[in-house]
């Protein structure tokens, strides 16, 4: 995996917990010897190049939003920034699915292993975003009452590159999964709980 690309899509994993439904109370913390990246390496479902630019211009690591004094998380411009890029918000700002779904797939070969797993990705991640859309739009309301705190994004885009990205690596095919008994805790634990809750 490229660095940048890797770093970036490890710190939204990371950063994102609060936009991905809440773990239930059976979920406590999975204590992890070993990254759960290893248990299956998924494929670079964008650009690199878009993702590199789009992380130079809103960088995300730790120095940077020890720095933001602002309540917009740095993901939610980066993820913007990745979505105007390839052309997933049309000018006015809605979502084109469509477009979505090709971004994420167009690097994928048609006999790809990956290739159900991300379009259902997709799908199901389109379909959540669009049922907290009122939650987005106050989100987006309250960063524009807030003067100085620069950028206002919208954070529909954090979710939907967070989202696909972990319901990709959650539905990784059962080929490609690492067996050790530390990936095996991680499978398990996935059966039942969020993504999310194996970084809380």
């Amino acid at each position: 995996m490229n660095p940048i690309y890797g770093k970036a899509f490890l710190l939204l994993c990371c950063t994102l917990l609060a936009t991905v439904a809440g773990a239930p109370n059976s979920c406590g913390k999975l204590d992890l010897k070993a990254d759960p990246f290893s248990c299956c390496t998924i494929p670079k479902l964008l650009d690199v190049s878009i993702v590199g630019t789009c992380f130079e211009k809103f960088p995300i690591d730790q120095t940077a939003d020890n720095k933001n004094s602002g309540n917009v998380p740095k993901t939610d411009c980066m993820s913007e920034c990745i979505l105007n890029s390839t052309g997933i918000y049309n000018r006015r700002g809605d979502l084109d699915e469509k477009k979505l779904a090709s971004v994420f797939t167009d690097s994928l070969p048609t006999n790809s292993p990956w290739l159900g797993v991300v379009r259902k990705a997709v799908t199901d991640c389109a379909a959540k975003a669009a049922k907290k859309d009122k939650e987005f739009g106050k989100a987006v309301a309250e960063q524009k009452k807030t003067p100085g705190n620069g950028p206002v994004c919208n954070p529909e885009a954090s979710y939907l590159v967070d989202c696909i990205h972990t319901t990709v690596f959650s539905d990784c095919p059962s080929t490609l999964r690492s067996t050790t008994a530390e990936c095996d805790s991680v499978w398990k634990f996935l059966k039942n709980c969020p993504f999310s809750a194996l970084r809380q």
